[in-house]
């Protein structure tokens, strides 16, 4: 018999629950609890936030902070739990009568309580701040700013570090501190205001996308924008991946209506926030044509990456910073992840090595392995793209997403956030059962400072998932594959074609 992921609950008692007041009901918890004055889930810094945050430092109590702490638990059990409750009801075949209510009670409280497990947005602000100077944030960290009323609340990680973030966001981010007045706080409230409108968009896109492409708009809606993933770290942490998000299916959007030339330029404006959306102008571009022929297609994907080049010089020309952040790409893999594949099993391995005297430390083994995560994310990218047809872009376009971010440097929660509003369009039981696994995996990782293995927990049950829908993937896979065969005997040379190992050949 096989366990679904959305029974580890008794399933009599789990289906009585509503959703919508238990999951308000963690959310507040979470936000009394990270009041208390010395609590480790929001920044305490003085000038932090408006409410809950010390003038000077607190001496604190035991009792109370271990109780407060227990809240923001307690709080967050019960957001998995209402989510979870959600998703089996909709599967089901509830309908959600008010979803835009039951997202506003989710996420209002998570607003009032300060940023929530990431000093990032303080990091934005001064960035932001920086632009407002003249100083380009692709030259160096915060520091350059001296001594500047931004730096207390920087987490000091980020202190020298090169932004990695397009020149659309830097713009954007240089007009919201102008805009404050140069304040710190105000900065970073409007920061969260952009965040927040970016998860409200992803909800309006992506019910309309699913509308389109004919599957769940209510699955896909609690899915993606009231996923806990996008409420805890997309806007209430306040990370642009929302606005890049945000952008990317608003441009999705417009492409499947039709509006293609459009829907490239809006995400190639995704990519100039972060670069991982530029994934998705690849599906799109190959997809542009509703010709069978791989010529055609390929003609497309090019039209779609000159589209994108020609934004990003031009972005870069407008905000006078060019192209600087496209080597600033590698900051986040300063940072070595245990819940990352890459690096838990390159440190190891590099351990061992250094153990048994071989000369190779840690980071030389991380680094190679690194390179070599980069160029399969190149080639199962490229395998994914040619195998793509206009029904499954989107899916696996989403996948590819959490492919980047899995194979990639490092793991944050809010990368798997990219992956799973695509994926949300997908609404099939492969899908929203991975998608359950994967959100209730990354939240605790980061969020609560647990052990690294519960990440390595959440990894099992992903393969749990995928070997119970070996059957259906296997199908998917055999297609792509003959769609990827039959684009490169059409692309290549017959002399090279021929050439090719006997799995990709087509008998001409």
């Amino acid at each position: 018999m096989v366990v679904r992921v959305s029974s580890w609950v008794p399933h009599d008692a789990f289906m009585e629950l509503n959703p919508l007041p238990v999951g308000f009901l963690g959310s507040l918890l979470v936000m009394l609890g990270s009041f208390q004055a010395n609590s480790p889930f929001t920044s305490k810094i003085p000038g932090s936030w408006y409410i809950g945050v010390p003038t000077s430092p607190h001496p604190g109590n035991l009792f109370i902070e271990l109780g407060a702490n227990a809240l923001v638990y307690l709080g967050l059990f019960l957001t998995g739990l209402a989510w979870v409750r959600l998703v089996s009801g909709v599967r089901r075949g509830e309908a959600i009568e008010r979803p835009w209510l039951l997202f506003w009670l989710w996420v209002l409280p998570l607003m009032v309580a300060g940023p929530l497990f990431s000093r990032d947005v303080y990091s934005y602000a001064a960035q932001g701040q920086m632009v407002s100077q003249g100083i380009s944030p692709y030259k160096g960290g915060p520091s350059l700013l001296g001594t500047s009323s931004f730096l207390p609340t920087v987490d000091p990680l980020w202190g020298s570090a090169k932004a990695p973030y397009g020149p659309l966001f830097l713009i954007l981010d240089g007009a919201l501190v102008t805009l404050s007045g140069h304040s710190p706080l105000l900065s970073v409230l409007f920061l969260r205001l952009v965040a927040l409108g970016s998860v409200v968009a992803i909800g309006f896109f992506i019910r309309r996308i699913a509308t389109i492409m004919g599957v769940d708009r209510d699955l896909a809606f609690v899915l993606s924008a009231a996923n806990p993933v996008l409420l805890y770290t997309f806007a209430s942490a306040g990370h642009n991946d929302a606005l890049m998000t945000a952008l990317m299916v608003a441009g999705i959007y417009l492409f499947l209506k039709d509006r293609r030339f459009f829907g490239i330029v809006v995400v190639a404006l995704a990519a100039s926030v972060k670069v991982p959306a530029i994934i998705a102008i690849g599906f799109m571009g190959y997809n542009w044509t509703r010709s069978s022929a791989a010529i055609d297609k390929m003609r497309g994907l090019l039209i779609a990456m000159m589209i994108t080049a020609a934004t990003f010089v031009l972005l870069g020309y407008a905000s006078h910073f060019g192209l600087g952040w496209i080597p600033a790409l590698s900051t986040p893999g300063s940072v070595l992840s245990f819940e990352d594949p890459i690096d838990a099993i390159g440190f190891s391995l590099g351990s061992l090595v250094k153990l048994v005297g071989l000369g190779a430390g840690p980071s030389l083994v991380v680094g190679g392995l690194r390179i070599i995560g980069d160029l399969a994310v190149l080639v199962v990218g490229a395998f994914a793209i040619l195998g793509s047809n206009a029904k499954t872009m989107l899916r696996l376009a989403g996948v590819m997403l959490i492919v980047t971010v899995v194979l990639g440097p490092v793991i944050w929660p809010w990368y798997l956030g990219w992956g799973i509003v695509l994926l949300s369009l997908g609404a099939g039981e492969l899908v929203s059962d991975f998608l359950i696994a994967l959100t209730l995996s990354a939240l605790p990782i980061d969020l609560l400072g647990l052990p690294t293995v519960l990440a390595w927990f959440g990894y099992l049950v992903l393969l749990v998932i995928v070997w119970r829908f070996r059957d259906h993937l296997a199908r998917e896979f055999k297609e792509a594959w003959l769609r990827v065969r039959l684009a490169l005997d059409e692309l290549l040379p017959s002399r090279v074609a021929g050439r090719l190992p006997a799995a990709f050949r087509i008998e001409r």
